[in-house]
């Protein structure tokens, strides 16, 4: 077999980008911009509309003797559905040109057949409502920007991979089921504003757990609880003083049963980040029989665990404590029993990471933890 001219196969490649016969699908890089032609491509594959093989655009094919775009099949397909209008377009579609949010959400609205709604405005930086707008963010296909307290629509910005895939990923899913679509999204987003209701945790819990058993990758959420103030420990009844006293607080897990239940593989380890703070990722280990204070060493606790392998419930606190940060440590200094008086201070931002990772999966989330 002939080697392959490296150079040659280069040119050749620029070339084909040049005229257009590589597809949108060459680049996988998130945060490029997204064209029109791409767009309308990613689109009409959601839709699984059958392809319409044509030109309408002067720009699809400029001159007789050339070939079409790449995309010019997807542009037809999409206009021959109602999601590009010719009569807004004029003869050149600029197939090539970054897509704005505005052009985004009015071809996804299109092609869903959303019709415009009367309501009121949502967005700040629109003078004008706008129905379809105003209709993809009642439905949660689009929910705009937050900024400054108040959610912009941005209608000229342009578009990155990212956005248009979580945008199609929303249309592919919101046509099979407009209803439970909203109704999810909706959930969603009480719960990541701190508004859930009891019934909205349940039904998410029940989803993570299924997906926990049919994908032996897949991590559970985890429900992080920090209990670190002198009203949590009112549960202690007259003990909550002296143990308030003794303990900073705990980093806890709310469904730490979910995973001993049904992701019991799942494993964990809770690391203080903080640099000057090394000593609280050790722990006390008093060995038995206990004679005197040389028989007090450190042990590591920031190492993986399973799940399982002897938490028990804190009855008190009704949850499961993994991390505990006491205020005035016990420690083993030259092999001595000590305090350690300035492990930690009052009013100081404690910084942790809980890792979890199951077969080939691995996940992390910052915790802040406040010493009261």
């Amino acid at each position: 077999m002939r080697k392959c001219n490296k150079g040659l196969v280069f040119l050749l490649i620029i070339a084909f980008v040049i005229s257009g016969y590589v597809s949108a699908s060459v680049s996988f890089n998130p945060q490029e911009e997204v064209t029109r032609a791409q767009f309308v491509e990613m689109l009409v594959q959601a839709m699984e509309y059958k392809r319409i093989d044509s030109v309408s655009f002067i720009d699809i094919k400029p001159y007789p003797a050339s070939k079409p775009h790449w995309a010019s099949v997807y542009i037809e397909t999409a206009l021959r559905n109602g999601v590009i209008i010719k009569a807004e377009e004029g003869d050149r579609f600029y197939p090539d040109v970054p897509i704005t949010r505005e052009d985004m959400v009015m071809m996804m609205c299109r092609a869903l057949k959303l019709e415009p709604s009367e309501g009121p405005n949502p967005y700040f930086d629109l003078e004008e409502p706008n129905g379809y707008f105003t209709k993809a963010y009642e439905e949660y296909l689009v929910r705009g920007i937050p900024m400054n307290g108040k959610i912009i629509f941005n209608p000229t910005g342009v578009t990155t991979r990212a956005q248009a895939e979580v945008i199609i990923s929303r249309l592919a899913e919101y046509r099979k089921d407009p209803g439970a679509f909203a109704d999810k999204m909706a959930r969603e987003e009480r719960i990541a504003n701190g508004t859930a209701t009891k019934e909205d945790l349940e039904i998410m819990r029940q989803s993570e757990i299924e997906k926990a058993k049919a994908d032996p990758n897949y991590i559970i959420e985890p429900d992080i609880r920090i209990i670190n103030t002198r009203k949590d420990f009112d549960v202690m009844g007259d003990r909550a003083d002296r143990s308030f006293n003794l303990n900073a607080g705990f980093i806890a897990l709310g469904n730490y049963e979910d995973y001993d239940n049904y992701a019991p593989d799942t494993q964990y380890k809770v690391v203080c980040t903080d640099k000057d703070k090394e000593l609280i990722n050790t722990g006390t280990l008093l060995t038995q029989p206990f004679i005197s204070y040389d028989h007090v060493y450190e042990v590591r606790r920031d190492k993986w665990r399973a799940f399982g392998d002897g938490i028990s419930k804190d009855e008190d606190f009704d949850t499961y404590i993994l991390f505990s940060i006491q205020r005035n440590e016990e420690k083993s200094v030259n092999g001595k029993f000590v305090r350690v008086y300035d492990y930690i201070k009052k009013d100081e931002i404690l910084n942790f990471k809980l890792y979890l990772k199951r077969g080939n999966n691995s996940k992390e989330y910052d915790i802040q933890f406040k010493v009261n």
